[in-house]
């Protein structure tokens, strides 16, 4: 009988193990990314109170709703790249406005 070195077992595993923390970033990314125009969009907490506003004023959004707390809001645009633009405004962060339950500081 042919016994493979231990080594090789643990390699193996973990190239197993990479490939799927891969996949499941892609998976994740895909069902956060904002869709219909409508975005989730935070900036840094520690950020100005109001500037989620003028980041999403900036990007030529316009504001849905508010998520209860200062650096995050709900935004829409039905113009193509509005992702981009929210990021090239100063958005830290956009995800998909269904998100917007994860911001929410007080249970519903």
């Amino acid at each position: 009988m042919h016994q493979s070195p231990p080594g090789r077992k643990f390699r193996q595993a973990r190239i197993i193990g990479v490939n799927l923390a891969v996949i499941a970033v892609v998976l994740a990314a895909a069902a956060m990314t904002p869709r219909d125009g409508q975005a989730l969009v935070l900036v840094a907490p520690w950020s100005e109170p109001g500037r989620v506003l003028e980041v999403i004023a900036e990007a030529g959004g316009s504001i849905m709703n508010g998520t209860g707390t200062p650096y995050a809001a709900i935004a829409y645009s039905s113009e193509p790249y509005f992702t981009y633009r929210l990021f090239s405004s100063g958005a830290v962060l956009v995800l998909d406005g269904s998100l917007a339950f994860l911001c929410r500081s007080t249970p519903q």
